[in-house]
């Protein structure tokens, strides 16, 4: 419960609503005044464990007991799962940072033009590589980085002292993580039921915005795109989200597994319906009996969120196959009259009429509908495995993360120009605290350098550092001189303590708040025999916050980020994905193409901001039209595959695919070929007299509908030759 009066908040609620105009406003400091209980119980037991390891830490007259609070505040996050991850993860690079720093500075003990140099280098490789990996894991490495420099700037005027250092600093990381996940497992009972239960919410929430934006989708209305894209943009995500249940669901349980296929199959689905709603444009006008089955799936798929909010809703989803199987029957049942009308036509009509081309187009649109279907009943089946898991079961899934050289040369270039810098400040002017300074350089521009853009990322980090060091500037001017046991330091830290851990829960202040918490023990600097004076406060934390503003200013000098040049980025890597789909069926499957794709998306509309212009909405949709040719694409490949139709009839698929593998600048080429080998294709198709060749032929011309539109309307997006932009003057795409 909030634990401010009623009144009071009924005031905060009336000044935001007089502020802002809204009613659902929430006031700009509800966070601290009016917390939620679950905030406030993470606040207060989040600080218990960090006071807990200051005490232990104290106790066990450590040099540096600051460092095990700054650990319980780092490892402390949103969900145990997330808690567990990344305490295990800081471990392991904790272990081996301090291995590395040990031997570095065994290596080069008294050359520091030697030292700095190869030090950089090593925290610029770990950089680069943290870039190919997920979550947590990239954070390891980053430890890796920062936790060896640390120890050799740390042992630089006492190199005989480097163990004891570095088994210090091991020693009290890990008492910080220890008291953080004791206190966590006291509070956090069940947790394979809570995470459960995150997963079921977070699919069932998928579930209903997929289901809506297919609902518009279909009907040809413009908000189902667009929610379309912005649901792509968001399931990367959610499924990187649901690792962290899966750690507290335990190692036996496959929920994990079954999540991330049901966000596949949802992706899959979103996709198909873009193909779909791009082939009823093409095959326009639409037959009537089509449309008033699109009409009674939209009303399904409507009523699907009241379904899923039900109290039971694994049921729900039983229920909801039964009824996608009778429409994905009745689908597969209309494509079938429609194939054996089409079959009595020709008995009668020796030569193509248009009559036999609409029964094709009504067999095509029946046949993409139901494999539409098909992809949401599977999603749905995963959903249920999450809830119900079957019998030994043993599903795996997972997505491999792709690999972008690019990005990591920049991150490890970024971190290892940072350092040099730092070194050679602290060599040049021989400052005192040129250590510390060079340090913090290395802390900020290791920790920021896998992130997309460390700009943003580390501005929060140098806010909250500036207001560690004026929160500590009370404690150590004004109130800790006044104090003279342990018991008074801990109560005095543990107001500016609670606070920051309920900003760490504030959606717009977690950046800060997290340097906040992690700086602020650092800069009081309690220890068991003195006390943090002022002019060594003066010296030292002038020097933390100069550091850190240092690597901050890195990411702006070194290779900085641009929104601009990164759509250019992505947009290239975007065709040569397509181009070697084309060039090789066996470079991607169907799964990995919707993952690659749907990562591209994302990070398009996070570099977008949060007001997205006209060139990234162009963007959007051309990285959609490229995602959609390259299932299309795929189904090329597996016709071929097949071997079932003429070796001429192969030669013009392969010429399509042929074109846009080897196309290059601004062309209307692929389209026309794609053309070209429709209308040759689709004459074809009405004569074939072999059944199974007929149906191959039947999907190589559903294909190249929607393929030769897509290539012509992205003719632009494909040619990377030049700019993307959106004319000013005119509606259109131009140069």
């Amino acid at each position: 419960m909030p634990f401010l009066p009623a009144r009071m908040q009924a005031w905060l609620k009336q000044s935001a609503q007089k502020k802002t105009g809204f009613g659902n406003s929430t006031p700009p400091l509800a966070w601290l005044f009016a917390p939620s209980a679950t905030n406030l119980g993470f606040a207060l037991r989040t600080t218990c464990a960090a006071l807990l390891a200051l005490t232990l830490a104290l106790w066990m007259e450590m040099d540096s007991p600051q460092w095990a609070a700054m650990t319980t505040w780092i490892v402390a996050q949103n969900s145990r799962g997330q808690s567990l991850s990344k305490a295990r993860w800081r471990l392991i690079g904790t272990f081996i940072g301090a291995v590395c720093g040990i031997a570095y500075l065994a290596a080069f003990p008294q050359s520091p033009w030697l030292l700095f140099p190869l030090l950089a280098l090593g925290a610029g490789a770990c950089c680069a590589w943290a870039t190919f990996l997920r979550n947590f894991r990239s954070y390891a490495l980053v430890l890796v980085a920062f936790t060896c420099t640390i120890i050799v700037l740390s042992a630089a005027n006492q190199p005989d002292n480097v163990f004891m250092i570095a088994l210090s600093r091991t020693t009290y990381i890990t008492l910080g993580i220890l008291c953080e996940n004791g206190l966590a497992m006291l509070f956090a009972p069940k947790l394979d039921v809570v995470a459960k239960e995150e997963i079921r919410t977070r699919l069932q929430d998928t579930f209903c915005r997929a289901s809506l934006s297919m609902a518009d989708l279909l009907t040809g209305a413009q908000d189902g795109l667009m929610r379309s894209r912005a649901l792509f943009g968001s399931i990367p995500s959610l499924a990187d989200q649901t690792e962290f249940s899966t750690i507290e669901m335990g190692p036996h349980s496959h929920a994990g597994d079954h999540a991330r296929a049901a966000l596949a199959a949802i992706s899959t689905f979103l996709a198909r319906g873009v193909s779909l709603h791009q082939h009823m444009l093409a095959a326009a006008p639409v037959p009537e009996s089509f449309k008033q089955q699109l009409h009674t799936l939209r009303t399904l798929l409507s009523q699907v969120p009241a379904q899923f909010n039900s109290p039971d809703p694994v049921q729900a989803a039983h229920s909801l196959r039964q009824t996608l199987l009778h429409c994905r029957t009745d689908s597969l049942q209309h494509a079938t009259d429609y194939l054996t009308q089409f079959e009595k036509l020709r008995v009668y009509e020796p030569a193509p009429t248009p009559l036999m081309q609409e029964l094709l187009e009504c067999r095509i649109l029946q046949a993409a509908l139901a494999k539409l279907l098909l992809e949401f009943d599977r999603a749905l089946a995963h959903f249920i495995a999450t809830q119900t898991p079957p019998a030994k079961d043993h599903f795996r899934f997972d997505r491999q993360p792709e690999k972008d050289y690019t990005l990591a040369f920049y991150n490890g270039l970024r971190s290892a120009v940072a350092i040099c810098l730092g070194g050679l400040l602290w060599e040049i002017t021989a400052w005192p605290e040129g250590s510390t300074v060079a340090m913090f350089v290395a802390v900020t521009s290791t920790r920021f350098s896998s992130f997309e853009n460390p700009v943003v990322a580390s501005g929060g980090f140098l806010r909250g550092a500036v207001w560690a060091a004026f929160v500590s500037f009370f404690l150590v001017f004004l109130v800790l001189p006044q104090q003279a046991s342990v018991e008074t330091l801990l109560a005095s830290l543990f107001l500016p303590m609670l606070v920051g851990g309920l900003a760490l829960r504030a959606p717009n202040a977690t950046g800060t708040a997290a340097a906040y918490n992690n700086f602020l023990p650092f800069m009081v600097g309690p220890a068991n025999h003195t006390r943090l004076d002022e002019l060594t406060w003066l010296n030292t934390t002038p020097a933390v916050v100069f550091g850190i503003a240092l690597g901050v200013w890195a990411f702006r000098l070194v290779l900085p980020f641009n929104a601009a040049a990164e759509r250019w980025r992505i947009r290239t890597k975007l065709v040569k994905d397509l181009r070697r789909l084309c060039a090789c069926g066996t470079a991607f499957d169907t799964t990995s193409w919707m993952a690659r794709s749907g990562n591209r998306l994302a990070q398009i509309i996070r570099h977008a901001g949060q007001h997205p212009d006209a060139t990234t909405e162009a963007y959007l949709a051309g990285a959609m039209g490229l995602m959609t040719v390259g299932l299309l694409a795929l189904r090329l490949h597996y016709v071929l595959a097949g071997n079932s139709i003429r070796p001429d009839q192969q030669a013009l698929l392969r010429t399509v695919l042929n074109t846009i593998a080897r196309s290059r600048g601004y062309t209307l080429q692929p389209a026309h070929v794609a053309t070209h080998a429709l209308q040759t294709l689709l004459p074809m198709a009405l004569q074939e007299k072999n059944l199974s060749v007929h149906l191959e032929l039947t999907r190589a011309i559903s294909s190249l509908e929607v393929m030769r539109k897509e290539l012509e309307s992205n003719a632009t997006f494909l040619d990377t030759t030049r700019r993307f932009r959106i004319a000013r003057k005119a509606n259109t795409l131009g140069l």
